[in-house]
């Protein structure tokens, strides 16, 4: 049987360098045909893989050995101060790990406990206590049994994830196999649903080839790392609400390094004791010693010759990334390699296999990067978004003034006032598709990742802006509005037709620290999407229509709105279930809105309607699929067949009301609403307000800005980024807004107007 068998993950069974397409890939390449837009759909996670073998526990000679480092990261993984781990990580399948529990601090008790489900778990500690220690066994014989063990299963059973806190030991159990646990925290994550493991040992030293026989299931604890730092995992000190992170400044290096030669001595010690055929799996369970990051995780298989891989990189249908998988994957994950099941679902997916670079330092080096990049963007959020929201209320206060006090003034100093204004306008429109752009740059190799970050994303958005004033577009109402929206709609296509890479580690997208999506596309850069998208139909048909190709330009709004539609929705690319809702509306809107059609509610509720039958029929087809291959649209399926989505739905809800708490983007909300509605639709010295002029000269923007605009309100409801869904869509879609009002005003300056016999104002358009 071959090692990946073994060890229970899934290899792709593709030839070296190459991977399986998805079913996606075809559909992304209908989809691009259908908006004149060419791709190739990279591939993910394959189909085929190997399923779960009933006959794997028969032909088992070695226990599974499941060992947990709190704290480990691949940065400490060096051939001068853990040459065993190193060996290890050259010859086996090496990934950080995503440790993000039910809370956002991962204490070593919450990685232990959501081992023990199979699903995010927390421990009992409350906000103003410590990371406690896991409490220590009492011995039952060969075995022991956690004291309070009933309180974390009810806790965790009452909470919004549900975890069933036991199951992993409770499964080998009635299975008909042995648990074994060496340290207070490795028996949480072994024992049953009553809290006990069948043996029990202080520590990993006192592990013996003796002490392995017979045993299904072996978890063993090095907690090294945590005992640096015994002091300092005071939760909710630092005030707001979020526990304040341990300095790994303030342990010195050379502590570190010894503590790290320490652990890896013990590691070695560990595997001289595994009999052949035993699988050893190495998981960073948590991060309790500095701010929060992704940890190591590596596989190998005891073969006479020692541990051995294959080499290549985790990934899982979680997070659908090579070189990345969840810490509720190793549950499911030991399971498969003893040949069984779980008890019931789990959050995590099987380990995979994928094709990883060589030499071990490239790989290890990678994984650092990917590592960085996330720390990095994860201290930055913070401070983009509030500087987002400061420039663009510091745009609409700008323009608000410019408006006002140049009206009057004098032609020229009016055509420079105005010329500076509209870039500045797209500009802002740019910064979040800038934001994605920036990972083509590999800002986290530089000294100063942060500043690299910030400088990339500044350079990628004044291109954007050159681009959409630079060519003879610029001489028309929507041209570079429709460059910069057209630009953003492209890149986030493109981005998730291959992989959305763009989007993860992006202030503006997702990281796999917070955990929240690992793949597709996230709400706020379906906010940014969307807007663009409709945004960019303004654009396109608005040249249509002016050449009198009124259906033609009902026929494109339907081809890229269904295709928008379609690639958000679909399991494995976008998987937004709440975009589909959310998306269908605004474009529904804004079609009705070009081709002329009254909207009623009538009409409005069919549209409704059609949005939830789509939603469902894309999640059913994704529960028809097995489950190891599910986005969570099949998994929300099954909890509705089930009857268990009103958990769910309750923690979305509760979520999505949470968000108006976030003051930055209710701000940034009601700021641009202000803008839109009352300054630019205001009267001044130009007769009528720029928004009603801009409308004169392109009827169609206010189709694509009503689209956006329900597109916005439908999001905030059905999705649990709440606020952030219609904060992003304005911060895209009133800044282009600006800019045509502009163009609009700059086109009065060179114009004659003539009253109409009606005493209206009529503007010669060209």
């Amino acid at each position: 049987m071959s090692p990946s068998r073994r060890l229970g993950v899934r290899s792709e069974g593709c030839p070296e360098g190459l991977q399986r397409r998805r079913p996606g890939g075809r559909l992304c390449a209908l989809l691009l045909t259908v908006v004149v837009l060419v791709c190739t759909a990279p591939a993910a996670a394959g189909a085929g893989a190997p399923g779960l073998d009933p006959d794997v526990d028969d032909r088992r000679t070695g226990p599974v050995v499941l060992v947990g480092v709190p704290g480990l990261l691949w940065e400490d993984v060096t051939p001068e101060h853990t040459p065993a781990l190193w060996d290890l990580a050259g010859a086996g399948a090496i990934g950080n790990v995503s440790i993000r529990t039910a809370t956002s601090r991962t204490c070593p008790t919450d990685g232990w406990l959501s081992v023990s489900a199979g699903q995010r778990a927390l421990s009992e500690r409350e906000r103003f206590t410590v990371c406690e220690p896991a409490p220590e066994p009492v011995a039952d014989g060969s075995g022991a049994a956690v004291p309070g063990y009933r309180s974390y299963v009810e806790r965790n059973a009452e909470s919004v994830f549900a975890a069933p806190v036991g199951m992993l030991g409770q499964t080998v159990r009635d299975r008909g196999g042995l648990t074994l646990a060496a340290g207070p925290g490795a028996a949480l994550g072994a024992a049953d649903e009553s809290g006990r493991v069948d043996h029990y040992v202080d520590s990993a030293r006192d592990l013996t080839a003796e002490r392995l026989q017979g045993v299904s299931l072996a978890v063993v604890e090095l907690p090294e790392l945590t005992r640096l730092y015994p002091d300092s995992a005071p939760v909710g000190a630092g005030g707001g609400g979020e526990p304040p992170e341990p300095d790994p400044g303030d342990v010195p290096e050379q502590v570190r390094e010894d503590t790290l030669e320490t652990l890896d001595a013990r590691l070695s010690a560990l595997t001289a004791t595994l009999p052949v055929g035993a699988s050893l799996m190495v998981v960073g369970v948590s991060m309790d010693t500095g701010p929060s990051q992704l940890t190591v995780a590596l596989t190998g298989e005891m073969t006479e010759r020692g541990l051995v891989g294959p080499a290549a990189y985790l990934a899982s249908e979680s997070t659908r990334r090579p070189g990345l998988v969840a810490l509720t994957d190793t549950t499911v994950t030991v399971l498969t390699a003893l040949g069984m099941r779980p008890a019931e679902p789990t959050g995590g997916r099987v380990w995979q296999l994928k094709d990883r670079p060589e030499p071990a330092e490239e790989a290890v080096g990678r994984l650092v990067d990917f590592n960085t990049a996330a720390v990095v963007v994860g201290t930055a959020i913070p401070g983009f978004f509030s500087g987002l929201v400061a420039l663009q209320l510091l745009i609409y206060a700008a323009a608000a003034y410019t408006l006002h006090r140049y009206s009057g003034a004098e032609r020229g100093k009016r055509a420079l006032v105005l010329s500076v204004t509209r870039i500045v306008a797209l500009a802002g429109a740019a910064f979040p598709v800038a934001s994605y752009l920036a990972n083509l740059i590999p800002w986290w190799a530089a000294s100063t990742p942060l500043l690299a970050l910030l400088a990339s994303v500044l350079a990628v958005d004044a291109l954007v802006v050159a681009l959409a004033v630079a060519g003879p577009w610029r001489r028309s109402a929507l041209g570079p509005m429709t460059v910069v929206a057209g630009a953003t709609t492209a890149v986030l296509f493109l981005d998730l037709c291959f992989g959305a890479h763009l989007q993860m580690n992006s202030p503006t997208g997702y990281s796999p620290i917070v955990a929240g999506r690992f793949y597709g596309i996230g709400n706020i850069a379906f906010a940014t999407f969307a807007t663009g998208m409709l945004m960019t139909i303004a654009g396109i048909t608005h040249v249509l229509i002016r050449r009198g190709r009124r259906r033609a330009a009902v026929a494109t709004t339907l081809v890229i709105g269904t295709a928008s539609v379609l690639i958000v929705g679909w399991p494995g690319l976008g998987t937004d279930f709440g975009g589909v809702i959310a998306l269908i509306p605004g474009v529904a809107v804004t079609t009705m809105m070009i081709a002329g059609v009254r909207i009623t509610a009538t009409r409005l509720a069919a549209v409704g309607a059609a949005a939830l039958t789509s939603i469902s029929l894309l999640a059913w087809m994704d529960y028809l699929r097995p489950v190891e291959d599910q986005s969570h649209f099949g998994a929300f399926a099954a909890q509705v067949v089930n009857g268990d989505a009103g958990t769910v739905l309750t923690r979305k809800l509760g979520a999505m009301l949470g968000t108006l708490g976030n003051w930055h983007l209710t701000l940034l909300a009601a700021g641009a609403l202000l803008f839109l509605f009352a300054v630019l639709n205001r009267p001044g010295n130009w007769r009528i307000g720029a928004l009603q002029r801009a409308y004169e000269y392109a009827p169609t923007l206010r189709a694509g800005l009503t689209g956006s605009l329900v597109t916005a309100l439908v999001g905030f409801a059905a999705n649990d980024s709440g606020v952030a869904i219609p904060a992003l869509a304005l911060t895209v879609a009133v800044p282009l807004t600006l800019s045509a009002c502009v163009w609009a005003l700059q086109q009065q300056e060179q114009e004659p107007e003539e009253p109409n016999p009606e005493g209206t104002v009529c503007v010669q358009r060209t």
